[in-house]
């Protein structure tokens, strides 16, 4: 028997936060919903399978709400586009996060002129 506060962990969290979280709203919000903190998700995500698929499927739902408010506001001009990308980079960071790459080749010649120094 473990001790400790019991959890407040319901099943039916499963589909609220999927529910809750269609109109862009983040896990953060949804923990002060239900009246927890941040890290007790993150704790129920690692403990409940069932609860961290939910989650997955949530944040794409978010995702998807920023993303038809992102083109709403591109097509009608109107809105706060800076908001709206903060809410794209950060809900859907792996499709919509800036990002630049640098390659660097070294040649024989330089990695031994380097290695030399």
């Amino acid at each position: 028997m473990s001790g400790g506060r019991p959890t407040k962990y319901e099943t039916r969290f499963c589909s609220l936060v999927v529910e809750y979280m269609a109109d862009g709203s983040s896990l953060t919000s949804f923990a002060a919903d239900i009246d927890v903190a941040r890290s007790t998700i993150n704790e129920w995500m690692a403990e409940h399978p069932e609860f961290s698929e939910a989650c997955a499927r949530a944040k794409a739902k978010c995702a998807a709400w920023w993303e038809k408010t992102n083109r709403t506001l591109a097509a009608s001009g109107t809105g706060n586009a800076g908001a709206c990308k903060l809410g794209l980079t950060n809900m859907a960071g792996e499709d919509w996060r800036e990002k630049s790459e640098v390659s660097h080749n070294v040649t024989e010649e330089m990695a031994e002129w380097l290695g030399s120094r």
